[in-house]
């Protein structure tokens, strides 16, 4: 009696594998185990003895695994810092200039034919703009990089630049968006 089992888990449950497993089913005979995923060549076995061999070995060297899996997890609850790249520092500088720019063209420009209303809503903006999203690029905050994505993408063209930077990989590491 032949006995099919998966190298990785010991299932029997091995079938032809499907569209779904990433197999292109007539045009391969790649084998996939239904419990863990594994695709490949199944282990054949002559004997229930041989089978259940195997099955104690994969205990114990399931045993063994879970011992060093569970140091490994002990190892790795520390999240990684990455240090913060220099464009990083030079956005949150420019944004702060722009905004300060901003504020004094308001005044200049508008001077006293602005309402009160519109200028409680430019110090609203100078104080995201200038101070808390700033504030968050430079201390790595997801939020400031969400939020900081959004202003960037309605503020072309010179804003496509600074979106094109935050979406680099090391900067969206250093926000934890990896």
């Amino acid at each position: 009696m032949e006995i099919k089992a998966c190298p990785n888990c010991g299932s029997r449950r091995i079938f032809q594998g499907r569209m779904g497993d990433g197999v292109l089913t007539g045009y391969t005979s790649r084998n996939v185990c239904r419990d863990c995923n594994y695709q490949g060549m199944p282990i054949i076995f002559d004997s229930e003895k041989e089978y259940k061999k195997f099955l104690e070995s994969k205990s114990l060297n399931k045993k063994t695994s879970k011992k060093f899996k569970s140091e490994r997890k002990k190892e790795s609850k520390k999240p990684i810092k990455y240090e913060r790249p220099f464009g990083v520092t030079i956005l949150a500088f420019i944004m702060i200039f722009e905004a300060v720019f901003a504020i004094f063209l308001y005044y200049k420009v508008g001077g006293l034919n602005i309402t009160t209303w519109l200028w409680i809503y430019y110090i609203t903006i100078f104080v995201i703009s200038a101070i808390i999203l700033p504030y968050g690029l430079v201390r790595g905050k997801s939020w400031a990089w969400t939020f900081g994505g959004m202003l960037f993408a309605l503020s072309i063209p010179i804003g496509l630049i600074f979106l094109y930077y935050l979406t680099r990989p090391h900067v969206k590491a250093y926000f934890g968006k990896t």
